[in-house]
């Protein structure tokens, strides 16, 4: 019988601990969702195009607390333009390295206004973000 309550007792302490565990790895793991990168320039311009209007949806939908799915799938595949645009004039490169930083920081102050149920501020974090693609895409048109 001593055996026994041992033994239970170490299954249980471990269970305990495999669910406490299990919490920040399925939080580490939704904030980490993986986003494919499209082979081809065009397709990754067409990718973000589909996250800014999913994005849009969300807000206007109310659910402010889902925005980071979408701004953090914009700016990792914003981050994949400079591995597309070898043929792009250096000027327009760094120019497009520096709209990737701003970018990233639209994308963290998306995260943090949708989590704080600010629409407002979201909304502005998104108007922001738009401009910011815009100017990004003119790098690209030609001259």
């Amino acid at each position: 019988m001593k055996h026994t309550v041992k033994t239970i007792a170490f299954y249980l302490a471990l269970a305990g601990t495999l669910l406490c565990a299990a919490v920040p790895i399925t939080q580490a793991a939704e904030m980490n969702e993986k986003v494919v990168i499209p082979a081809t320039l065009e397709g990754l311009w067409q990718a973000i195009d589909a996250k800014s209007l999913e994005l849009k949806k969300t807000i206007d939908s109310g659910s402010l607390d889902q925005v980071h799915h979408e701004a953090f799938a914009i700016r990792d595949l914003v981050a994949g333009l400079p591995a597309k645009s070898g043929a792009l004039p250096a000027e327009n490169l760094a120019k497009v390295k520096s709209s990737i930083k701003f970018v990233a920081t639209l994308a963290e102050r998306l995260d943090a206004t949708g989590d704080a149920k600010d629409a407002p501020g979201t909304k502005q974090n998104f108007e922001k973000l738009t401009s910011v693609l815009a100017s990004l895409r003119g790098n690209y048109s030609s001259k």
